[in-house]
């Protein structure tokens, strides 16, 4: 896995996968996991690692051009 670049211009570090295969960043600190849940891919976590709420359109991955 790599590093993703944010709309914002920060870019979120790939920390790990966890054990429901999904990858999971560090952007500013604060662990996230990457899941595609209503159209956003960045999702604040639980403590038990459950997706709960999008982070905001800036810190969401740039779309790359297909």
């Amino acid at each position: 896995m790599k590093d993703l670049t944010l709309n914002n211009g920060e870019t979120a570090k790939f920390c790990y996968v966890d054990e429901w295969s999904r990858p999971v960043y560090d952007v500013q600190g604060v662990k996230v996991c990457c899941v595609n849940l209503d159209g956003t891919f960045l999702h604040t976590m639980t403590d038990d690692g459950e997706p709960l709420s999008p982070l905001k359109q800036e810190f969401q991955p740039i779309q790359e051009a297909e």
